[in-house]
């Protein structure tokens, strides 16, 4: 499960990773889609609706779709960390007030993929849930689909490490920067699960899909989700990408169809990627980041992933 600061023990399949942004559609899209379903959540009310102060002019549908005008990243982590709460009670609150408050462009016009729209989309779902966000995950997605991922406000064990950086070994808490710093529990990260977490999600998500809800989903709010494109030019739909039709381009690898197929990637080397019409799906687990993410890691867990998405679709179709 790590290399430094010696070997550690093999990875099995009860090993917990750091999911980082497949948090956006497992627990994240997931939850507005059940929220979507009950009337509780509104894809067409405006984010001021929810956050009153928020700078973006966007919908809570744009947010999920990355066109709602927001920055793609800040780093407020190093204003979390020196102990800068913008005038909130607790890092989380700050940090959602943080990323509301952030200049923000006009909703709609161009896709830019954005962890600060989740960081105030997760609070959105814990206003429309009257619940904080990891107690929604885990009554409303998580408990529904019997599935054991959460996330981790205290270290959890059989964690696979993450990155060695200032903060020591990073290892059974969410590596993501402005999440750790910001209550680790988040919209945009901080989700932590084993491999039969994701395939179970997965299963469930394409089951739903193809007419055969599961938990508390719904087949018609999630065909939507997978065919609502905020903005008609762009691979994302609502809070989940689709693979890009140029050859040589999508971490999912070229053979992996791009009818009726979506998915995501997180920045710890995690991927998740849908095929509808066939109901089945392909996820990679790793921890790309450790010890370091510099040194080429970036481009080789790219190639990694499309490989396997094609080795995927080729034992697949046999």
């Amino acid at each position: 499960m790590r290399r430094v600061p010696d070997q550690g023990p093999l990875i099995t399949e009860a090993a917990r990773f750091d999911l980082a942004s497949v948090t956006k559609p497992m627990a994240t899209v997931a939850l507005a889609m059940v929220l979507v379903g009950e009337g509780r959540l509104d894809l067409e009310a405006p984010i001021r609706r929810w956050i009153p102060e928020a700078q973006s002019l966007g919908t809570v549908r744009q947010l999920l779709g990355h066109s709602a005008g927001c920055m793609a990243h800040v780093e407020f982590f190093r204003r979390l960390r020196a102990g800068e709460l913008a005038g909130q009670p607790s890092p989380r609150e700050a940090l959602v007030t943080m990323a509301a408050t952030e200049p923000a462009s006009a909703p709609g016009i161009e896709p830019v993929y954005s962890d600060l729209g989740f960081i105030m989309l997760g609070a959105i779902l814990e206003r429309a849930a009257g619940m904080p966000l990891e107690r929604a995950f885990a009554e409303h997605v998580a408990g529904p689909l019997a599935i054991a991922a959460g996330y981790a406000q205290t270290p959890i064990e059989d964690a696979v490490a993450t990155e060695l950086d200032d903060r020591g070994l990073v290892c059974g808490l969410v590596h993501d920067e402005n999440a750790y710093f910001g209550g680790r529990v988040c919209g945009h990260a901080g989700l932590f699960g084993t491999i039969g977490d994701v395939a179970a999600f997965a299963a469930a998500i394409v089951d739903t899909a193809a007419g055969q809800p599961r938990g508390k989903l719904r087949t018609d709010v999630v065909t939507r989700f997978f065919t609502d494109p905020p903005v008609a030019s762009a691979t994302w739909r609502l809070g989940w990408d689709s693979p890009s039709a140029v050859p040589g381009v999508s971490h999912a690898g070229d053979r992996w169809p791009r009818i009726g197929a979506v998915g995501h990637t997180g920045f710890t080397g995690t991927s998740l990627w849908l095929d509808l019409p066939h109901r089945r799906w392909v996820s990679l687990l790793t921890n790309r980041v450790h010890p370091t993410r510099h040194g080429g890691t970036a481009e080789a867990i790219k190639a990694l992933r499309r490989a396997v998405a094609d080795a995927a679709v080729e034992e697949l179709d046999r």
